[in-house]
Order: structure tokens, then sequence, then C-alpha cells
């Protein structure tokens, strides 16, 4: 059974026996944040100087969202943050999620940045178990994009692939929610080829999680970065978040 689902109701809950196609989408085309609202744009996450909806980088439509984090952008002692709130959704051992968006640099990321993860909320606590990011090769010449599961990717990096600067990539995901590794899996796509499809640890012991589409650093880098995105989709089944020209 699904709870009644909009556009302007962005606190998506998904459960086992959905048969929707399409449970959250936005892509800026309201021109303003009014699409992430109900799940989060207080403070500085997401302030004008933060969270830009522009017409100059677009990937779909006529809007994009623009992120750009700031040293001063202090979410706590050890953390800065842009951000806008994402889907949140009931997940159960087994139950599945299917979520894509566009993603672009006009510029190298000059530190890490995480742009994406997925985690768990109370009770027991908060647990990142999964996270997407940007970096800087290690010989300077190029960028990384990667994916890692654990808290910030601390339980190793799964994927990784070379992100060209200047161009949108699309990323898709199909998660199969599980606390056991044998059980749990996880399938990528990068500009919609099949990137991943691992048996991984997937979900802790809690039931809702939540994602935060951004920048997100810890700990504080001096740097100023910007990422666009556009065009989310969350959906039951893989073809509705994949490219028209990958299906």
């Amino acid at each position: 059974m699904i709870r009644a689902l909009s556009a302007s109701a962005l606190a998506c809950v998904l459960t086992l026996g959905a048969h929707a196609e399409v449970l959250f989408r936005a892509g800026f085309e309201t021109g303003d944040l009014s699409e992430w609202s109900a799940s989060g744009t207080r403070g500085q996450n997401a302030t004008p100087r933060n969270v830009e909806v522009v017409t100059d980088v677009v990937r779909e439509g006529r809007y994009a969202g623009k992120f750009t984090i700031h040293p001063d952008d202090i979410f706590n002692d050890r953390q800065l943050r842009v951000q806008v709130g994402g889907p949140r959704i009931t997940v159960q051992e087994g139950s599945d999620t299917y979520l894509s968006f566009y993603l672009y640099m006009a510029e190298a990321p000059k530190d890490r940045d995480n742009f994406f993860y997925w985690e768990g909320a109370p009770p027991p606590r908060y647990n990142n178990v999964m996270t997407w990011w940007v970096e800087p090769k290690e010989d300077g010449a190029g960028t990384w994009i990667r994916y890692g599961t654990g808290n910030l990717g601390r339980n190793g990096t799964e994927w990784q692939a070379g992100f060209t600067i200047g161009k949108w990539h699309h990323l898709a995901m199909h998660i199969h929610w599980s606390e056991d590794p044998a059980q749990g899996n996880v399938r990528l796509w990068f500009d919609g080829a099949l990137a991943l499809d691992r048996k991984l640890k997937t979900k802790g012991p809690e039931s809702v999680y939540f994602c935060q589409p951004g920048i997100h650093r810890s700990p504080h880098k001096p740097s100023v970065d910007s990422i666009y995105f556009d065009s989310f989709v969350m959906a039951d089944r893989l073809e509705d978040i994949m490219p028209k020209e990958s299906r």
C-alpha cells in the first residue's frame, strides 16, 4: 500500500507493493525551490547565495539548480553543508528504490564534495549508509566520481569513474535494501551504462531513509565549489528513471 503522493508533497513514503510509476519528480521547473520546501530548504542549507535556480546551464526544460559551497557554510563544528532535502522513504528488508538525476560541474572540484547520500533516521540513530562524491584525482589530472558504503563511504569505495567537467552526466541507482550483505544489492548506471552491480549491506536497523542533494564536506575546506543538478526522478520501475535515449 502507498500513501497519497504528489509533486507538491515531497515527503515521499515508499513501501512494498507500490504500483505508481513515478513517486517523486523535481526539475526546478517551478523557477524556485518550492519542489523541495516540504522536505528541507532551511537556514544556510538553501539560502539564495548557496542554491540558485538558473537558466544558463540546464539539462532539461528551462531551469536547473546550482549549489555552491563556501568556507563559512557551517552546519556544525565538523561539517560544511549546502543542500536541499530529497525524498524520505520507508523501506523494509528486501524492498527496492529507483532514483536518478543529472549533475554537472563547470569547474573541477578543488576538494572532495559529497553530493548525494542515503541516511537512516532515528530511532535508534542517524546512520549514513552510502555516499556519492566527486574529488580531484590523486595526480591532479582530472576528477573522480566515486560511490562508497558506510558513513561517507568509509566501508570502502565500491565504484569510481572519470568525471568530465563541462558535461552533464546522468546517475541512476537501484537500491535493494537489506542489512544482510549477501542479500542487499546496488546497481548504478552512469551516463546510461551499467557501472556497478554488487551485493552489499545497504541498510541498518532503521526503517526510514532520506537523501539530501547538494554539497556536504567534512571536515571544513577553504575552497568554493559549485555543482548543478537537474531532473530528479524516483519511481518503482527502472524504466521510469532512465533517460529516454537509454530505454
